[in-house]
């Protein structure tokens, strides 16, 4: 195993080809299954952290996208292309309320599996409003890269 490089013996950043998916709790298992094999070769526990941070889109349909833009880190990046009038937050929960709230917990645990996390807009637009990409920075050890991965990597 070892990180992508081109011939100069430099990282060579990888991109997989975008998954679309009806944005729907049931279609979590659907892109948990594409995770899987997009991510076939990488650590079992890298994987585990993509499928939870790719997996809670809802609304809409929803664009899934991996990159590894530079070596040690895995971004993930979920589009979900419907309305929002609201910004992602960390809940402020207290006490019980992270016990028994049923929603708000995932960018709390997405923020803690990640280097970093955010958003920007689907199309920067001062009236339009098109929908929110959140992103996620994952921690990959670039040894635990597999060998042999193509600049772009077809999921279909």
């Amino acid at each position: 195993m070892g990180a992508p490089v081109v011939s100069s013996g430099v990282f060579a950043p990888v991109r997989w080809e975008p998954r679309i998916y009806e944005g729907s709790l049931k279609q979590a298992a659907v892109v948990r299954s594409h995770v899987r094999r997009d991510l076939s070769g990488f650590a079992p526990g890298l994987v585990d952290d993509v499928e939870y941070t790719a997996s809670g889109g809802e609304g809409g349909e929803v664009v899934r996208r991996l990159s590894l833009p530079e070596a040690g880190l895995l971004r993930v990046e979920v589009a979900d292309g419907g309305f929002t009038d609201t910004r992602p937050v960390v809940a402020e929960l207290s006490g019980d309320d992270w016990f028994t709230s049923e929603r708000h917990r995932g960018l709390l645990m997405v923020s803690a599996l990640a280097k970093g996390w955010g958003f920007y807009p689907v199309f920067a637009h001062p009236t339009l409003n098109l929908g929110l990409v959140v992103w996620a920075d994952l921690p990959v050890d670039p040894a635990q890269v597999p060998a042999g991965l193509p600049r772009f990597v077809h999921t279909a």
